[in-house]
């Protein structure tokens, strides 16, 4: 039995109205569409939830937060670049100061002035160094104090052998990490250069009867013939700035040419060696390969000087030290090592060896054999143990993900830190003293270090300030690019929706319409019942 009637083939029913039904459904899904559009044009959002696009989410949602962490290690770069502002500027005025210590030492210096002159400088000096005291104390940064060492890796130096002070940390750069009771041994300890006569030389007195030139490391020595042995020393020794040789005599006229420095300040090394046959030391030796010596000119003056042989025999150069931290080899230079090997706990710090004060390789006496008058104050086989902790240095969080920082240390800048390795008899900028002329000339000196000391820190903070310059512009690029490519996947495209909302709004209107036609189609079927 049919549910319908057949009128010219066609089948027409009552019950169900399959085209109001398609109709309808067509009208649904044109609604949702719409719904959508609607959606996204007003969040402005092509993915409002995870149904819309659930990979595209995923992706968004990461770069979401690599674009808010991006945000804030911009502000943290910002915010390092401005400690180091403040430490630097703290600095500029450290420098100011020991400009104008320079001067007080350099005037001090001059015999014009009485003890009573002095002794008012001397006051001007404590102050000032009292105020660099002052700013390395103070000077912080949301109350992080910067100078002082609080920022600085802390290091401690135990010496289980050897002089006390013959080994001493000269760097601690961030590469070194937490370590505890590190060992180190000296193997080799660094030698000068040595060209020493084959035979004794003419007596004291005697003149040399030669007039001609030598010359020592390129630098010409004029001799005449009036000139004696301990005459022509005397010339060697006046151009040891630019030789960089030191000449001495043994007792038994043997002459000897060392690599060093000719300076009184050496005559303040006590109880290491000086006796009353050798006297005081008259210089520091320089070491290391980088030391060495060539002789030339005229042989005639060499050979009355004992240096018998062809002058291209008596070439020297030196040794530079090596040393071994827990085992593994350090690099040395002169008497610098260095752990370059980056599986160390150590890495990047340098050591002194044998230095007093941090000055040079050792020292040099005017008399006696050429072993007698060189002394060094450390030994192959001297040990130390070491410990570093890296808890205090500043990390600076500079990108989005885990581990993108980067770590400073900053070092002490009071005056018992600064000036360090200039002079034997004042170990830093705290103990100058300016009473005497001659203490005068020493602490100009360790002034002059400490000038250079402040300079090397201000300079090192520079280079930070412009990483952090760059650092910062990069970090703007990549979140101004993170948020485009987010853009692109998470947002909509208003013209594209527009289009969209616009082609629904006419099928709403065309659905609605044709469901209204497809309701009136079964009221045809009312003629048939007539």
């Amino acid at each position: 039995m049919f549910a319908g009637f057949i009128q010219g083939g066609i089948y027409m029913f009552i019950n169900t109205n399959i085209a109001a039904v398609n109709s309808q459904r067509h009208l649904y899904k044109t609604n949702l569409d719409l719904d959508k559009s609607l959606e996204r044009l007003s969040s402005g959002m092509r993915i409002n939830s995870a149904a819309d696009d659930a990979s595209g989410l995923a992706i968004s949602e990461k770069m979401q937060a690599q674009i808010q962490g991006l945000t804030n290690a911009v502000q943290n770069t910002q915010d390092g670049a401005a400690l180091f502002k403040i430490a630097e500027g703290a600095l500029d005025q450290v420098g100011k100061m020991l400009s104008r210590l320079e001067e007080l030492a350099v005037r001090a210096g001059n015999k014009t002035l009485t003890d009573s002159d002095r002794a008012t400088m001397k006051d001007e000096v404590s102050q000032l160094i009292d105020q660099i005291n002052s700013i390395s104390n103070n000077t912080e940064y949301n109350t992080i104090k910067l100078l002082n060492g609080n920022l600085d890796v802390q290091k401690t130096l135990a010496q289980v052998s050897g002089t006390a002070g013959s080994v001493r940390i000269l760097k601690t750069p961030g590469t070194v990490q937490n370590a505890t009771n590190l060992s180190f041994s000296i193997t080799v300890v660094g030698s000068a250069a040595i060209a020493s006569g084959a035979a004794a030389c003419l007596g004291a007195t005697s003149a040399i009867n030669q007039t001609n030139v030598v010359t020592i490391n390129g630098v010409e020595v004029s001799v005449v013939g009036t000139d004696t042995v301990d005459t022509i020393l005397s010339k060697f020794n006046a151009q040891n700035s630019r030789t960089g040789v030191i000449g001495i005599k043994s007792a038994a006229n043997i002459i000897s040419l060392v690599s060093g420095v000719v300076d009184s300040d050496a005559a303040n090394v006590v109880g290491l060696g000086s006796t009353a046959a050798n006297g005081s030391a008259i210089g520091y030796l320089t070491v290391g390969t980088a030391a060495t010596i060539t002789l030339g000119g005229a042989s005639s003056v060499w050979s009355a000087l004992g240096f018998t042989g062809a002058l291209t025999g008596y070439f020297a150069s030196g040794t530079n030290a090596a040393g071994l931290m827990s085992g593994i080899a350090m690099v040395g230079k002169g008497n610098t090592l260095e752990m370059q090997n980056a599986g160390s706990k150590a890495y990047g710090i340098q050591l002194g060896i044998g230095m007093f004060n941090g000055a040079y390789g050792g020292f040099l006496f005017g008399r006696g054999g050429t072993a007698s008058a060189i002394n060094h104050l450390s030994s192959a086989g001297n040990a130390a143990n070491f410990s570093f902790n890296v808890a205090n240095k500043l990390d600076l969080q500079v990108g989005a993900n885990y581990q993108q920082k980067i770590s400073y240390s900053i070092a002490s800048i009071d005056a018992t830190s600064i000036g360090s390795g200039a002079s034997t008899k004042y170990a830093s900028l705290s103990q100058i003293d300016i009473s005497t002329v001659e203490n005068a000339g020493l602490s100009l000196k360790v002034v002059q270090q400490a000038i250079k000391d402040v300079a090397a820190s201000r300079s090192s903070m520079g280079a930070v300030m412009n990483r952090l310059d760059y650092t910062d512009k990069t970090l703007q690029i990549q979140r101004e690019n993170m948020t485009a490519a987010q853009s692109k996947i998470r947002d909509a495209d208003v013209s594209l929706e527009m289009s969209t909302y616009t082609r629904q709004q006419i099928m709403l209107q065309a659905g609605t319409a044709m469901l209204a036609q497809a309701n009136t189609k079964p009221q045809s079927i009312l003629s048939l019942l007539q």
